[in-house]
């Protein structure tokens, strides 16, 4: 027996044996491979959430950059749908600083037919519906001619 200050232990009595253990490793093995493809799929929600938002975030910079600097400013998004940028509507040179990357296996699969350009009031022509799609569905992006925006889950 082992005593220190007020208590004693007996040795050969404490921690736990091979047959705990093995059944506290199995049970943390089996919650790690149920909660392993929901992290996955979670990720790619979360992706593909986010990229719809930062289309919504930068439609509506556009818009009130077009109203607070006086000026007509257009959205381009490039081919492969996997970036998007403000342009200056005469010589479609992008701003720099607004070239945005959308995440990994997200994409702009559906837009306007022309860019969609913001005015000096705050309306959008041609007024029309962005999609973006991941692998965990897709989101609607729609632009009303006065330049509402809004999100839509499909």
């Amino acid at each position: 027996m082992l005593c220190a200050k007020w208590r004693c232990y007996e040795l050969g009595s404490g921690g736990f044996g091979l047959t705990e253990l093995v059944l506290a490793v199995a049970c943390m093995s089996l919650l790690v491979g149920v909660a392993i493809p929901n992290l996955h799929w979670l990720t790619q929600e979360w992706n593909l959430w986010g990229a719809a938002h930062l289309l919504e975030s930068a439609l509506q910079w556009g818009r009130m950059y077009a109203v607070s600097a006086n000026t007509s400013v257009v959205l381009q998004i490039d081919p492969g749908g996997a970036r998007f940028y403000w342009a200056d509507p005469r010589t479609r040179a992008p701003y720099e600083s607004s070239i945005r990357n959308l995440p990994a296996g997200v994409r702009i699969v559906s837009s306007p037919r022309r860019p969609v350009r913001f005015f000096p009031r705050g309306n959008a022509v041609p007024a029309g519906t962005f999609v973006v799609r991941g692998k965990a569905g897709q989101y609607r992006v729609v632009v009303n001619p006065a330049g509402r925006i809004r999100v839509q889950r499909e």
